[in-house]
């Protein structure tokens, strides 16, 4: 059975977007050929903002049902937006079971779609609060033969490490770092650089020690974007 919630996000789309699109030039981009709906990302916003606003009385198994359903839909656009109404929810409808993750992610392919739904203010808020099951999963996922699970087992930390100090995070991310650091596909490479990023802004010093010991075993371009953040601040420098 459709999930009618869903059914009822999805009519808000098609209604704000043109006609879907499949096998266009950004399947190369985005990594995946998942047909994808014509609407700006505010407009998605916009949508999730309001509707989660008028549920706010959504009990947390309903709201994890929506998403799931949301996630294993048949667009690119519908799995994106259950990232986005994380981010509009209230903090008693994201006390669901993070394992929950494991089984989205099978439904989750390319950068854009892992990084929509394992960023953004849940993780900022679930992931000190509910430690342990988070911990148990970020582990999983980093031993999971699916690369994309693999990159959100990284990619779940950029947020809540940007915002929190937090050595148990932390300590987990520079061993998940070392467990991931000789893969060469860019999903796993860019991720890594992202966490280090990420963790500078309350661990500059032990990130510029640990890429001073590992320099010569993590992804280059991880060590060439961590040493600019560390310097200046950005990610990138401007000629």
């Amino acid at each position: 059975m459709v999930n009618p919630f869903h059914q009822e996000i999805l009519k808000l789309i098609q209604k704000n977007s043109g006609k879907p699109t499949q096998h266009t030039f950004l399947d190369s981009y985005l990594g995946n050929d998942h047909m994808r709906y014509p609407i700006a990302a505010p407009a998605l916003r916009a949508i999730a903002k309001e509707w989660m606003r008028a549920h706010r009385d959504l009990p947390t198994d309903v709201f994890a049902d929506l998403l799931t359903s949301l996630i294993e839909g048949e667009s690119s656009t519908e799995k994106v937006m259950a990232g986005i109404m994380m981010d509009y929810s209230i903090p008693m409808q994201r006390n669901f079971n993070p394992m929950i993750f494991d089984q989205w992610l099978d439904h989750l392919i390319g950068w854009a779609e892992v990084d929509a739904v394992c960023t953004g203010d849940l993780t900022i808020t679930q992931l000190p609060a509910d430690w342990p099951k988070w911990k148990k999963l970020l582990i999983k996922l980093s031993k999971d033969v699916n690369i994309n699970k693999r990159r959100a087992s990284l990619v779940l930390f950029c947020s809540p490490l940007s915002r929190h100090k937090d050595d148990r995070m932390s300590e987990l991310a520079f061993q998940i770092i070392n467990r991931l650091k000789s893969e060469k596909e860019v999903l796993i490479t860019k991720a890594i650089s992202w966490v280090l990023r990420s963790m500078i802004k309350h661990y500059k010093e032990n990130v510029a020690t640990y890429l001073k010991e590992n320099k010569e075993t993590l992804p280059k371009i991880a060590v060439r974007e961590t040493l600019i953040k560390l310097k200046t601040g950005r990610k990138n420098v401007r000629l």
